[in-house]
């Protein structure tokens, strides 16, 4: 995963010699021209288990339903 300097979380693509392509994971509006990215060295992994049910995520496994936190008993890599 790659985060920008607004925070804003995503996945790149592909690398180029003067570009790169990131698919984003949030608001695209907090992204500016020239904004530095960094590489987390993080894996993308979601919560599962019972836990999980009744609740609603977004792409990252992130609790967006306001339910309280989400009790996984384990976690998997995205494909």
């Amino acid at each position: 995963m790659v985060e920008f300097s607004s925070g804003v979380r995503g996945m790149y693509l592909n690398l180029e010699v003067d570009n790169v392509g990131v698919s984003i994971f949030s608001n695209d509006h907090l992204i500016k021209e020239g904004d530095t990215i960094k590489c987390t060295g993080q894996i993308i992994d979601l919560p599962v288990g019972p836990g999980l049910l009744g609740h609603v995520v977004d792409a990252l496994g992130n609790l967006i339903d306001g339910k309280g936190p989400i009790e996984a008993t384990e976690h998997y890599r995205a494909p």
